[in-house]
């Protein structure tokens, strides 16, 4: 599994799920840093990237879950995040992205034509979304 964001509560979504290792990906050290010194009995391998939307160093159809902590919504490309996301998983891999979606009065996130836009992303087949107080979670499969 890679997670990419929410380095602060990785250690705790891996145990909960019953793995024994993960790799997280952020942009902020600190956190990752913290990260790998508090998850004792999970292998954790921390992974920073200044630039969210590029993983060069990680190869190709490793993962079989790749889980985006609202970092979809940092992404300066945001396509080449999606891009990035398919180029990591396995054939039939999931992609599930928690994001904030702007509304009347929510300013930060994606917009909701922005995010079906980039739900519609070749290689991708939509199995569920989730939108409720201002976030949604999207599962993705790579097809």
């Amino acid at each position: 599994m890679l997670i990419i964001g929410g380095a602060n509560i990785a250690a705790d979504l891996v145990k909960q799920l019953g793995l024994s290792e993960a790799h997280v990906a952020d942009d902020d050290s600190q956190s990752l840093q913290n990260l790998s010194t508090t998850s004792s009995t999970v292998k954790i391998t921390p992974v920073y990237t200044r630039v969210i939307e590029r993983l060069v160093e990680l190869p190709s159809t490793t993962f079989d879950t790749v889980v985006a902590f609202y970092s979809l919504e940092r992404a300066l490309n945001k396509r080449a995040f999606m891009t990035e996301a398919r180029r990591l998983l396995k054939q039939g891999g999931k992609l599930i992205v928690l994001t904030h979606v702007r509304g009347f009065l929510r300013r930060r996130g994606l917009s909701k034509t922005e995010l079906d836009k980039l739900l519609a992303t070749h290689g991708f087949k939509l199995v569920e979304r989730i939108q409720k107080g201002g976030d949604a979670l999207c599962v993705l499969l790579k097809e």
